[in-house]
C-alpha cells in the first residue's frame, strides 16, 4: 500500500522537484523556499563543506531534498537515493541546472533491500571517489497502513494492525539503516573519517498509543545509534540522530492527518515547516562538529537568535542520558 497524496500540490507549495509517479508527468523544477532567515542558512556554510560527499536516502522530497539543497549551495557534493528513478533524474537535471556538472549522483533503489544499499554506496564511490557522510533520512510512513495518526479514525491497536505494515515499517526504517550504515562504515573506517546521521521521530511518539510500530522501531534506531557511537569512538566517525521535534509540513503526514496544502499547513500552527530539520543536519556534516557523536539533534530547538551556528547548535541538543528510560 502506497501513501496517496497530491504531489503536484506538494511540489507547488513546498518547492521539491521530482515526478509525478502515478500518470508518468514530469513536473519543471522549482526554487526552493526555505521557512529559515538567510542569516540562519549562511551560517550554515561553513568552509568543510566544500567538494564533502554526502549521501542522502529518500534524497527526491521532503526532509531528503531540502537538506541536500543547503548542503548544495555550501558547495557539497550529493548522491541522493530514492525509490523512483524518474524523479531522481528530475532532480539531477535540476541540479546540474542550477549547481553545475559533477555536484550530484543519483541511484534508484530500495534501502529495504541489502544489495541495492550496496548498490547505492558503490555509485556514490564510484561518482565521487569516497562518500563522507551517509544521511539516513528514507523511511515509510505509518499512516499508509492507516497506524500512527490522530484521532479515532486512524487509532488502530497493534492487534488489528496487518503484519505487512510490521514489514513494510521495519525493514525501511530500521532495517534499511542497518544495511546502508553497514555498507558505508568500513569505507569511512578506511578514511579514517566519516558522519552517520540517521532521521528519528520525538520521544514520546515512540510510545503513544495507536503508533505501535513506527515509534518502537525509531526506538530501536535510537538505540542501535548509540551502540554504533561506541564502537566508533577513536575512528575518525560519529553517529548521531537528527529529527525535527514534531510533525512536519511535508507529504509524509498525509491529508487525513492534517488536511491542507503540502507546505501551506505549518503557517497556522498545525504542523512544523518542511525544512525544520535542515540546521542541524547540515551542521552535523561540517567539520565543526568533528567529534560530536552519540548526540540527538532536535530541529525546533535551534536558537534563531543565538550569534552562532555552534551557539544554536547547542541549544537544539537534548540532554545526554547514559541509561535510556524509556518506561
Amino acid at each position: 500500500m502506497t501513501s496517496k497524496f497530491d504531489r503536484a500540490q506538494f511540489l507547488r507549495a513546498a518547492g521539491a522537484v521530482t515526478v509525478l509517479a502515478a500518470t508518468g508527468q514530469t513536473m519543471a523544477a522549482e526554487a526552493y523556499q526555505s521557512s529559515w532567515p538567510e542569516a540562519t542558512l549562511k551560517q550554515l556554510r561553513h568552509p568543510s563543506l566544500k567538494d564533502r560527499v554526502v549521501l542522502i536516502t529518500g534524497g527526491s522530497r521532503g526532509f531528503g531534498w531540502f537538506i541536500a539543497e543547503e548542503l548544495l549551495k555550501g558547495g557539497a557534493k550529493v548522491a541522493l537515493t530514492a525509490r523512483g528513478e524518474d524523479a531522481l533524474k528530475a532532480v539531477a537535471r535540476d541540479i546540474e541546472a542550477r549547481y553545475g556538472k559533477g555536484r550530484c549522483v543519483t541511484v534508484a533503489g530500495d534501502v529495504s533491500r541489502q544489495p541495492d544499499c550496496a548498490r547505492m554506496v558503490d555509485a556514490t564511490l564510484q561518482g565521487f571517489g569516497r562518500i563522507d557522510v551517509l544521511i539516513n533520512n528514507a523511511g515509510r510512513s505509518p499512516q499508509d497502513f492507516r497506524s500512527g495518526g490522530v484521532g479515532n479514525g486512524m487509532m488502530v491497536p497493534f492487534y488489528e494492525t496487518p503484519d505487512d505494515a510490521l514489514n513494510t515499517i521495519i525493514d525501511t526504517n530500521l532495517k534499511g539503516v542497518w544495511y546502508m550504515s553497514k555498507a558505508a562504515a568500513p569505507h569511512m573506517v578506511k578514511q579514517k573519517f566519516g558522519k552517520i546521521l540517521s532521521v528519528s521521530t520525538s520521544a514520546g511518539n515512540m510510545i503513544r498509543a495507536g503508533n505501535p510500530i513506527y515509534g518502537p522501531a525509531k526506538a530501536a534506531l535510537e538505540a542501535m545509534t548509540r551502540v554504533w557511537a561506541q564502537e566508533l569512538k577513536g575512528s575518525g566517525i560519529d553517529a548521531n540522530i537528527i529529527l525535527p521535534g514534531g510533525a512536519s509540513d511535508t507529504s509524509f503526514i498525509r491529508q487525513e492527518v492534517a488536511p491542507g496544502a503540502v507546505g501551506e499547513r505549518s503557517k497556522d500552527g498545525r504542523l512544523l515547516p518542511g525544512d525544520v530539520i535542515v540546521p542541524p543536519a547540515v551542521w552535523l556534516c561540517t567539520d565543526a562538529t568533528n567529534g560530536v557523536t552519540g548526540v540527538r539533534a532536535v530541529g525546533r530547538n535551534w536558537d534563531r537568535t543565538a550569534a552562532t551556528a555552534e551557539e544554536a547548535f547547542q541549544k537544539c541538543l537534548d540532554p545526554h542520558i547514559d541509561v535510556p528510560q524509556i518506561m
